[in-house]
C-alpha cells in the first residue's frame, strides 16, 4: 500500500529561554521544522509564507495586513513581574522625552506606550535601538532604554540604570490581568490537517515539558547566560504558558488601549483556528 507523504509543518519560534517550556524537544519530532527568529521578525515569516504558524508578538496579529487566526495552545505571558521586559532609566520616568527601544520586539513597545501614558501621562518619542550591540560592542547606553528577552538578565544594564520598571508588573497592577507577549497564530486559511497536527504536537510538548522543567531549564539556561536557579524560578513563577479566558480578555483590552493611543488604526476581532 502506498503511503501518503506527510506535509512538513513549519513553526516559527523565538530563541529565548522563556519559550523553551513550549518548544523544547519539538525539533526531534519527524515532519516538523523549527525556524528561529527574534519576535519582531516572525510576523514577516508568516507574511512571506516561510512558516505555517509562529509564536509571534501579540501586537503583530493586529498590525499585519494578513488575516490571521490564533491557535490557543500556548502563550508567553506574565501575571505580574516578567524579569525580561524592562524600562531602564537614569532620569525620573515622568521627565522622559524619548525611549530607545529594543528592536527585537513590537508588542513590548506598544505596552510601554500604554503604561507610560496611563501611569505618568507622557508620550515619549520612540527610537529603535539594537540593544544587544550596545553590550557586545561596549557602546554608550542611552539615558532611557526598553529591553526585552534574555539580555535583560545577562547584560550589564542592571548596574547602569538606577530607575527600572517591569512592564508586565505595571500592566498587572493597572488591569489585574495577565499580559500576553506572544501566542501561536498563522494564516487564517491554514489547512485543517496542519492546524490539527500543530495543536496535537504543541499541546503534547507543553504538557510533557511541564513535567520535566528541571531538565528543560538545565538544557537551555547556561548556553543563554542564565544562572540555572534563577532560570527555573523564571519559567515557573514569572511566565505563564497556558492560554485561558483571562488571556483573551487581556488581549482585547490591550488592543483597545493601543487603538486609543493611535498605535492601531483599528482592532481586528480575535479569530481562532478550529480544532
Amino acid at each position: 500500500m502506498q503511503q501518503v507523504k506527510q506535509e512538513i509543518l513549519r513553526l516559527g519560534v523565538v530563541n529565548f529561554l522563556n519559550a523553551s517550556p513550549l518548544i523544547d524537544g519539538i525539533d526531534s519530532v519527524k515532519g516538523i521544522n523549527l525556524i528561529h527568529k527574534v519576535p519582531s521578525e516572525l510576523v514577516g515569516c508568516l507574511e512571506r509564507d516561510e512558516v505555517d504558524l509562529a509564536l509571534a508578538s501579540s501586537i503583530d496579529y493586529q498590525i499585519s495586513k494578513k488575516e490571521f487566526a490564533i491557535l490557543p495552545v500556548g502563550v508567553l505571558s506574565s501575571e505580574g513581574e516578567t524579569l525580561t521586559v524592562r524600562l531602564c532609566s537614569r532620569i525620573p520616568f515622568e521627565k522622559i522625552t524619548e525611549v530607545h527601544c529594543d528592536i527585537d520586539s513590537h508588542t513590548s513597545i506598544a505596552l510601554l506606550q500604554i503604561v507610560l501614558h496611563k501611569t505618568f501621562g507622557i508620550r515619549p518619542k520612540i527610537i529603535s535601538c539594537d540593544v544587544k550591540s550596545l553590550d557586545t560592542n561596549n557602546l554608550k547606553w542611552p539615558d532611557t532604554v526598553l529591553m526585552i528577552g534574555d539580555k535583560v538578565v545577562t547584560s550589564s544594564a542592571e548596574t547602569k540604570y538606577p530607575i527600572q520598571l517591569d512592564l508586565g508588573e505595571a500592566w498587572f497592577s493597572q488591569t489585574g490581568l495577565p499580559f500576553v507577549f506572544a501566542m501561536w497564530f498563522g494564516n487564517a486559511d491554514l489547512s485543517n490537517a496542519l492546524v490539527n497536527r500543530a495543536f496535537i504536537v504543541l499541546d503534547r510538548q507543553r504538557r510533557c515539558n511541564a513535567t520535566r522543567l528541571e531538565q528543560v531549564v538545565s538544557a537551555n539556561a547556561q548556553s543563554r547566560g542564565w544562572d540555572v536557579e534563577l532560570a527555573f524560578r523564571y519559567v515557573t513563577e514569572h511566565i505563564q504558558y497556558a492560554f485561558t479566558e483571562s488571556h483573551k480578555k487581556s488581549l482585547d483590552l490591550f488592543y483597545e488601549l493601543s487603538m486609543s493611543l493611535g498605535i492601531l488604526d483599528e482592532v481586528v476581532p480575535l479569530r481562532f483556528h478550529t480544532i
